[in-house]
């Protein structure tokens, strides 16, 4: 039986699942989003999600209309699907973060996490692809989404820094 923690640790991520890394490298892209205005600053997580992030940046500027998730709680989503050249999970999760931006593989869905959420359709819970993370303006970003939910839809776009 492994004693000192780096074999516990190794031992313990050979049956358990990855970790969603969040952590913003320097070299990382910087996305803009914008939202009827408001701007937004998105780290691109090209280490822990390639090709999602590879496919993403292909077919930028990415514009469309952002609605309220119906099920999911404090989430945004892409009204218009889309599909990417993607067919396997990358930096995947069941439970995401505040700020976490994400792609769901089988639905051609964007989703933007605001707050509390549990990712879900009406028949369970869903697996989410955490391809980029919120750098700024968290607090501002929740308004706006708060807003979405209590107005509806609004125009956004993102594009390359």
């Amino acid at each position: 039986m492994p004693k000192n923690p780096e074999e516990l640790l190794k031992t313990f991520r050979s049956v358990w699942p990855p970790l969603v890394d969040r952590v913003i490298e320097p070299q990382y892209k910087t996305l803009i989003m914008d939202i009827e205005g408001e701007e937004f600053e998105l780290a691109l997580l090209e280490k822990v999600a390639p090709n999602i992030s590879a496919a993403f940046l292909k077919i930028l500027p990415l514009k469309g209309h952002l609605i309220h998730a119906a099920w999911s709680g404090e989430v945004i989503r892409q009204l218009e699907s889309f599909e990417l050249p993607v067919t396997k999970p990358e930096n995947a999760t069941y439970y995401c973060a505040p700020g976490d931006v994400c792609y769901t593989l089988g639905h051609k869905e964007f989703t933007i996490m605001y707050g509390d959420n549990n990712c879900r359709m009406p028949y369970g819970n869903v697996q989410e692809n955490v391809f980029a993370v919120i750098k700024n303006k968290m607090r501002k970003f929740q308004e706006v989404c708060q807003l979405i939910r209590l107005t509806g839809a609004k125009d956004y776009v993102i594009r390359l820094k």
